[in-house]
């Protein structure tokens, strides 16, 4: 869910640039980068169960 979040901020993120609206493009590009250095630090600091 979460994912599919982050791709459409970045296909609006596309849709601004081409469109030129500088401000948007911004605030989308931090959002989305945002949002995706939250979901890799979820990831990334899960415990594993494995067993030695």
């Amino acid at each position: 869910m979460i994912a599919a979040g982050i791709f459409i901020l970045l296909f609006l993120l596309l849709a601004s640039m081409l469109k030129r609206r500088a401000w948007i493009s911004v605030i989308l590009f931090f959002i989305s980068m945002a949002l995706t250095i939250l979901l890799f630090l979820h990831h990334a600091t899960e415990t594993l169960d494995l067993n030695f």
